[in-house]
């Protein structure tokens, strides 16, 4: 391995261990089942249906 990819996995690794720590840190702060806001968009007048799509006809689990 030549220096630049060298750096560049090391500036990569650190990257990854940065945002890991964020993610954990910012995880153990909330607490069990409390509620997380997003951005939605309207729409009205209108259904949304979600399927899992097992691939199997519907075996009711």
């Amino acid at each position: 391995m030549n220096k630049n990819n060298l750096k560049k996995m090391v500036i990569i690794s650190i990257m990854l261990v940065i945002s890991m720590t964020y993610v954990n840190v910012t995880r153990k702060n909330r607490e069990i089942g409390e509620a997380i806001q997003v951005m939605s968009l309207p729409v009205s007048g209108k259904v949304v249906i979600l399927d899992a799509g097992h691939g199997a006809p519907d075996e009711r689990c």
